[in-house]
């Protein structure tokens, strides 16, 4: 592998496949690193393939006007006007790869080859396939990235660990950030295992801002059931559906909830709420048993048949889980960050979204904003040499040692999981952050003694490092914020207060010390 290029690319994603895609029609030679086999290991390939964007239905305005209000005013309305007027670019670009979109009522979904095929599986192969059969694009799996570098002023590579411990730098100009959210850090998500914040890790330690990192969104049903993986389960639910608890009580009934995919649509952090304390009197399930044969056959049920359950028979444990990240790093119109050479894209970035995001947001944003990215990193490349690599603190070649573990990292990682389910889960308080936070801080000195035994291991560490980073920031953001907003409750703090609270959170992160200073500015405007 040649160790410069013009544009590196971290991440395989929707967003980072897009952004390669777009950077070598720009001229541009690109590197892609993915820790696993191309748009496979990624959130993207388990989405439900929803991209929200004005169309027939839904007006330019109207769009901008409902992501706005998911956002509960914490989002950038600029950002939201790049989306509306890129979409319909977008769209058409997803048409040329040989995508079918179906339009719905201020959406469109990919439609799968097969019923029982993920939408979202279906759009990463086709980008995958796009990306293998580009001469200006090397893809390099097996790369776990540790480090942004930089000079004093700007980008000037990466630096990472290969398949067998070896020290992996690349020194490019530009640098595309495409790593995905951090939902995996939380013992119920709807989450690939690997996505643990590794992308708001790399950012911060490279000196930029973390932005609104109390904001989590739960998706209220997912599968809960022992011994299944916990997967989403999409809407549009048949009307035959009923969600019950133990004692087959009907819990939209019991609540006054109404249409169960009107709730998830229009009301899913208050459901996600319901379920949530319901949850911990006892069990809630999904109940089929009065579902027609037919309906399975259909999208979206017809995603489940491949699971070893009878669904028809016997009602199906559900929980809500960790789904996405609303906060991340800051970009302005052009994907630029504060860094200049470093660009970033999906869900590691900010703003789009605020307090919540709008349903079929995410993949909209992968689209649009991965275009933007790969376009000006490629054009940043180009025209900017990278710096004369001299990193400090070389990797050590691991591939000829003999590793020593006192402990084992598997019981570290469900112990890290549980903290931000119990402590910055659906429902929050002070008193269970404060014990989260303390607990963290515990777990992170225990990690540093480590030493891994094998090279599974040392990823695992390494995804363990950013998962307790990560939440610290999460907690920290978290225990300033005292209202609740969006996705954001606090039962010690239950309503929304517009008066003091409409600020978003803003994280620095202080490498030498080791902690977060952190500030508050009026819709990211730092205040006077």
């Amino acid at each position: 592998m040649e160790n410069e290029k013009d544009v590196i690319i971290i991440g395989g994603g929707c967003a980072g496949m897009i952004a390669a895609l777009e950077a070598q029609s720009n001229g541009a030679a690109v590197v892609l690193l993915d820790g696993k086999a191309l748009g496979i290991g990624t959130n993207s390939a388990l989405s439900n393939g929803i991209f929200a964007g004005p169309n027939r239905n839904c007006s330019l305005e109207e769009y901008i006007a409902a992501t706005m209000d998911s956002g509960k005013g914490l989002n950038s309305n600029s950002l939201a006007r790049v989306v509306a007027d890129k979409a319909p670019q977008a769209f058409s670009y997803l048409c040329l790869l040989g995508l079918e979109l179906e339009e719905l009522s201020g959406r469109y979904i990919i439609k799968s080859p097969h019923p029982d095929i993920l939408p979202g599986l279906t759009l990463v192969k086709a980008l995958a396939a796009k990306v293998r059969n580009s001469m200006r694009i090397n893809v390099v799996t097996g790369i776990y990235v540790t480090e942004i570098l930089r000079d004093d002023e700007k980008v000037c590579g990466v630096r990472g660990f290969g398949k067998a411990g070896e020290e992996v730098i690349i020194s490019g100009p530009a640098v595309v950030l495409a790593t995905g959210g951090a939902g995996a850090i939380y013992l119920k998500n709807d989450n690939q295992k690997t996505i643990m914040g590794q992308g708001y890790s790399l950012a911060a330690k490279a000196g930029l801002d973390l932005w609104d990192m109390e904001f989590v969104q739960f998706f209220p049903l997912v599968i809960a059931e022992p011994g299944l993986p916990s997967k989403a389960i999409f809407s549009p639910h048949p009307k035959e559906t009923r969600l019950i608890n133990g004692a087959e009580e009907d819990v939209l009934q019991k609540y006054g909830i109404g249409d169960l995919n009107e709730a998830i649509k229009m009301k899913r952090d208050e459901f996600s709420a319901i379920l949530f304390r319901e949850n911990s009197k006892g069990p809630v399930y999904m109940d089929y048993r009065k579902v027609p044969p037919s309906a399975w056959e259909k999208h979206p049920l017809s995603l489940l048949r491949g699971i070893h359950f009878d669904f028809q028979n016997k009602p199906l444990a559900i929980s809500p889980a960790a789904h996405f990240f609303m906060g991340g790093v800051r970009t302005d119109g052009n994907a630029q960050t504060s860094l200049p050479g470093l660009f970033a894209c999906g869900e590691v970035v900010w703003g789009l979204h605020g307090a919540n995001r709008m349903s079929g947001n995410a993949l909209t944003e992968t689209v649009v904003f991965g275009k933007i990215a790969g376009r000006n990193a490629a054009r940043y490349g180009l025209t900017h040499r990278p710096s004369t690599l001299n990193p400090k603190g070389l990797i050590v070649d691991f591939s000829h040692h003999i590793f020593l573990s006192k402990e084992r990292l598997p019981d570290i990682r469900k112990q890290i999981r549980e903290i931000p389910w119990k402590s910055t889960g659906v429902v929050r308080s002070e008193v269970g952050m404060k014990e989260g936070l303390a607990k963290v801080r515990d777990l992170e000195r225990e990690l540093k003694g480590i030493v891994p035994q094998t090279m599974v291991d040392r990823k695992l560490k390494e995804d363990l490092v950013s998962a307790t980073f990560v939440l610290k920031a999460v907690l920290t953001a978290s225990l300033s914020r005292e209202e609740s907003r969006g996705a954001f409750i606090r039962e010690d703090f239950p309503q929304q207060d517009d008066l003091n609270w409409r600020r978003n959170s803003c994280l620095l992160y202080n490498r030498q010390e080791d902690t977060f200073s952190l500030n508050h500015y009026a819709c990211g405007v730092p205040q006077k």
